[in-house]
């Protein structure tokens, strides 16, 4: 897996406002679909106790990009302060006991602080950071095709030369560009999916319709992408 963000993001959240938004959450997030005005987030507090009152995280497990190939990272309390780039993926938020909560990412700016007792974890994107479930939330919809999209990248990373260093190459919109393209070209071919999942299909025409006139050339990289991606599994 991979990440590397050349789009610029907005200012990362500050630890203090973070801590604040954290004080009755283990984790919260502004994540979802459509891709509106200002960045997603992903708020994450690893405290040095337990409360007891809500889901505790322990540590956040996501992925970065090194030497153009992804590898993972772990952050617990003990690691230290962090202003990196986060890849795409997912990222699991896991509590003592190994439960968890997951979201799936197309990258951004990763920031981690301690504060007041705690380490707070920042992540942020210029596109959309999707629920997948776990123990205290639902499922983004638009999750389920994500993850299904990533399986399929995946496939690309391991038999198209040089797959993987253009993901991380990728920005964030492009990444977003290249699931969108994809869902566009499947749905298109499946009537079976526009009619089980309408109001999905109309999202995902208006983002690509917003993304062809909002930055052309992150909507033309992130189709050749997704059409680099499909060959393999048709070839």
């Amino acid at each position: 897996m991979t990440p590397g963000s050349s789009v610029a993001l907005s200012d990362p959240i500050s630890p203090a406002v973070a801590a604040t938004r954290l004080a009755d959450w283990g984790f919260l997030a502004h994540a979802v679909l459509p891709d509106g005005a200002g960045d997603a987030y992903l708020l994450v507090a690893l405290r040095d106790r337990p409360t007891f009152r809500h889901f505790d995280p322990e540590r956040v497990e996501l992925w970065v990009t090194r030497g153009g190939r992804g590898v993972p990272l772990e952050i617990t309390r003990s690691t230290p302060d962090l202003n990196l780039a986060f890849s795409w993926g997912t990222v699991r938020i896991v509590d003592r006991l190994g439960v968890s909560n997951e979201y799936v990412v197309f990258g951004g700016r990763l920031t981690t602080a301690h504060v007041a007792g705690m380490v707070v974890v920042s992540l942020v994107s210029p596109v959309p950071i999707l629920r997948r479930g776990g123990h205290s939330q639902g499922w983004d919809e638009a999750a389920v095709d994500l993850a299904a999209f990533f399986g399929r990248v995946m496939v690309a990373v391991d038999y198209v030369p040089g797959f993987e260093a253009r993901m991380a190459a990728a920005d964030p919109v492009t990444r977003y560009a290249a699931f969108v393209s994809d869902c566009v070209t499947r749905y298109r071919a499946a009537e079976a999916l526009r009619r089980e999942r309408p109001a999905l299909w109309r999202l995902i025409r208006c983002e690509a319709d917003r993304l062809r006139m909002s930055d052309p050339p992150a909507w033309a990289a992130g189709v050749l992408l997704a059409s680099d991606a499909t060959e393999v599994r048709t070839a």
